[in-house]
């Protein structure tokens, strides 16, 4: 026997001494559609984000298809797809694009995620406007899109957390069939969060109500209804007397504006009846009928319901699985987060932006250097300066990368100051949690991506200011010429050429630690612009106290990197050299890659344990 598609026994939750969810057990089946009810704050998005281990319950077990979903999350959430509160997307991107990107997440390749993208666009009537940015969706267009993304890969279970809001009276009817279709025809388990009770009715087969984090009821909606002890509504006039009269039977009654509602116990309804008629006029006396928003507002009423329909998820037998689900849906996690965080980096305007800027300050520093050059040969010439240098490809691709690289450093903390605090921010960080990545998974793989966007700007870069230099100067010796028409030699191509691959390789590290410092800034800061001030404090911040750290200067990340204010860097040490320095010094060339790599580390540390103890919205 197959095992049910959600299991929950026993599950409790608080913060702090306060239980939000608590003792809460349920059961959906394969095939079967769940509504489970509430009022707000009751707890239900609670044990949907405890379900899909958002967060950690305080006991208790969820098994999803028969995987312990605390045990196996990846295993376990890649059986499952879910709607948790408001559907977050990348709105800058179509929505074929983000739903590409989700299901490539969850272990599609290429192909099979834009196929699986068009089937769920198709499902929910976006593919008209699929290729447009879902910035310019409506409300009610964004929540079909967070049905389509929950529908990725044909989960064997759904977690909708009302999925009918926002949308219009033939989107909801679409949703009802859909749903209806997923349950009947592909044995697809749903649960299904709504205060609508009216869309609830006549499409799910189990009901559960919570109340204050605890089940005031949970059963199949037929034993509820058969179960519930009927009621009698009567309407007419001098309701007053007619109130009187049944509690002169000892009949406890509900006034409402225009009907009395009680329930006849042990007495025959013809002789209630009579007795009614005595003292008022009855328009109508009929029994209540027992629908779903009935039986909800009764249990919310703690109304009594018989034991064995208040207790019936603890007798629901617990199914085995014969066999575990296909896990290569889960393979390779870490490879999948990464790859999806560096295509939502590529993805964005900003970064094209930002990783050309600091190529168009080395290319304006180049040529800054080439007028320098220019006007003073030709104060030599006019006899003003005894000699000047003709000018060297080496010395202004130096002049370059000290101009280049602190303005990708800044425009490294703009892009990792976004990484973390714009994904909570837009919940987009819940869209790939809930894929079965980790949280270990998902600050791995936004810190391989900022590797990988440091290196390539920094690439660009270096062959921009390359080939400036190049295309300027050449890639000869400096030589210096006199007002007589003397040239001397300062500094030889073939002797800068290792300097250079020396200089060139230890540029990189620092640059990398200050992306991942600013990856640590924006899970600790959790909004974009407060990250990005804490990124360039945590940078470049600690540059001001640098002479009061005397012989541990070398261990500042700034000690690495050109700056405003003074340049100690491996890049400085070149540039002396191609100036033709004798006495050129790399003042901390051994701690050139210790000290990113040190700062690099404790970022990535901080940035995971600050993502852990994130509360996911």
């Amino acid at each position: 026997m197959a095992a049910p598609a959600l299991e929950v026994r026993n599950l409790s939750f608080g913060y702090g001494s306060s239980a939000t969810v608590r003792d809460v057990s349920l059961t959906v089946e394969r095939g079967g559609c769940y509504g489970f009810l509430g009022h707000n704050g009751a707890g239900k998005t609670t044990v949907l984000r405890l379900c899909l281990s958002l967060m950690r319950p305080h006991s208790g077990t969820v098994r999803i298809g028969g995987i312990d979903a605390l045990r196996a999350p990846r295993l376990a959430r890649a059986q499952v797809g879910a709607l948790v509160e408001r559907p977050g997307f990348h709105l800058q991107a179509s929505a074929r694009a983000n739903l590409q990107w989700l299901a490539r997440l969850g272990g599609m390749d290429r192909r099979s995620a834009a196929v699986d993208a068009d089937r769920v666009l198709g499902l929910v009537g976006l593919k008209s406007s699929a290729s447009n940015h879902v910035g310019s969706y409506s409300l009610g267009m964004r929540q079909r899109l967070g049905i389509a993304q929950s529908l990725l890969g044909a989960p064997l279970l759904l977690l909708l957390d009302e999925p009918i809001n926002g949308l219009d009276p033939e989107g909801i009817a679409d949703v009802r069939t859909l749903l209806r279709s997923l349950a009947n025809e592909q044995g697809v388990g749903v649960l299904l969060s709504s205060h609508q009770l009216q869309e609830l009715e006549g499409l799910c087969t189990r009901v559960g109500v919570l109340r204050d984090g605890a089940m005031a009821l949970e059963g199949s909606l037929d034993e509820l209804r058969r179960s519930a002890s009927p009621r009698t509504i009567v309407r007419g006039s001098r309701l007053d007397a007619m109130a009187s009269r049944l509690a002169a039977l000892g009949i406890e009654c509900g006034r409402e504006a225009d009907a009395l509602r009680f329930s006849l116990g042990g007495h025959a309804p013809g002789e209630v009846a009579r007795q009614l008629a005595e003292v008022g006029d009855i328009e109508s006396f009929a029994p209540e009928p027992v629908t779903l928003e009935s039986i909800y507002l009764r249990a919310l009423r703690s109304e009594s319901m018989p034991a064995a329909v208040a207790s019936v998820a603890a007798t629901v037998p617990s199914a085995v699985a014969e066999a575990p689900p296909d896990p290569s849906r889960a393979r390779k996690p870490r490879l999948r987060a990464f790859g999806h965080e560096l295509r939502v980096l590529r993805a964005r305007v900003g970064t094209r932006w930002l990783l050309c800027l600091p190529a168009l300050v080395a290319t304006a520093s180049v040529w800054s250097y080439a007028r320098r050059v220019d006007i003073a040969q030709a104060r030599v010439q006019a006899k003003e300066l005894f000699s000047a240098d003709a000018g060297s490809g080496f010395l202004a691709a130096a002049h370059a990368l000290q101009a280049g690289i602190p303005t990708l450093a800044l425009c490294l903390c703009a892009m990792g100051s976004h990484v973390i605090a714009a994904d909570l921010q837009r919940d987009t960080l819940r869209n790939t949690l809930i894929r079965s990545v980790t949280r270990f998974d998902a600050v791995l793989g936004k810190a391989l991506a900022l590797f990988v966007v440091a290196a390539s700007g920094f690439l660009l870069l270096v062959a921009t200011a390359m080939l400036a230099a190049f295309a300027t100067f050449g890639m000869g010796d400096l030589q210096e010429v006199t007002r007589n028409g003397d040239v001397e030699t300062l500094a030889y191509a073939q002797d800068l050429i290792p300097a250079l691959l020396d200089a060139l390789l230890a540029s990189l590290p620092p640059l990398v630690a200050a992306a991942l410092l600013s990856m640590c800034a924006s899970a600790i800061a959790k909004k974009p612009a407060r990250g990005l001030l804490l990124a360039v404090a945590m940078v470049f911040g600690p540059e001001f106290v640098h002479s009061w750290l005397r012989s541990r200067e070398g261990w500042l990340l700034t000690s690495h990197l050109p700056t405003p204010l003074r340049d100690d860097s491996a890049l400085a040490w070149f540039a002396s050299l191609a100036r033709g320095a004798a006495d050129a010094n790399w003042a901390y060339e051994g701690l050139a890659f210790m000290c990113p790599a040190v700062w690099s580390a404790c970022a990535f540390v901080v940035a995971a344990i600050a993502v852990f103890r994130l509360r996911i919205p």
